[in-house]
């Protein structure tokens, strides 16, 4: 796997933050599903489905990008349904990584990866508020 060059954060488009998705997904053996021409398909639905032992659904961000109504709407729908469920900014690739290596339930482990998952389920919390 190549590595990208660092780059400031706030530099990181979301083709970029995509593309460290997927080599994570690559790397953890997670499938993913990404719907390429969204014409027809719901409003705001999250950018990465990911199946492993369970499912993730991820909406990806730019470090300044804005939820739009529809994205708040699936991402709410999706949490209070009690799905796993992130919104991931290029700050938040580490404790993706941390969350998409685990296997099994995140919310029944213990240390790095409640921390992890916590900080992100906050910070998507915070979002959609």
């Amino acid at each position: 796997m190549r590595l990208a060059p660092a780059k400031p954060l706030a530099d990181i488009d979301e083709k970029e933050l995509t593309s460290q998705v997927v080599q994570l997904c690559q790397l953890l053996a997670w499938k993913r599903y990404h719907t390429w021409r969204s014409k027809h398909s719901a409003s705001g639905y999250p950018d990465e489905t990911l199946v492993r032992e369970r499912v993730i659904f991820l909406e990806l961000k730019t470090e300044r990008g804005r939820l739009n109504s529809g994205q708040v709407e699936w991402l709410r729908a999706l949490l209070n349904a009690g799905a796993e469920v992130y919104l991931i900014r290029p700050r938040h690739l580490e404790a993706l990584g941390t969350v998409l290596a685990h296997r099994g339930d995140p919310w029944q482990a213990r240390g790095p990866i409640v921390t992890a998952a916590s900080w992100l389920r906050e910070e998507l919390r915070k979002e959609i508020a």
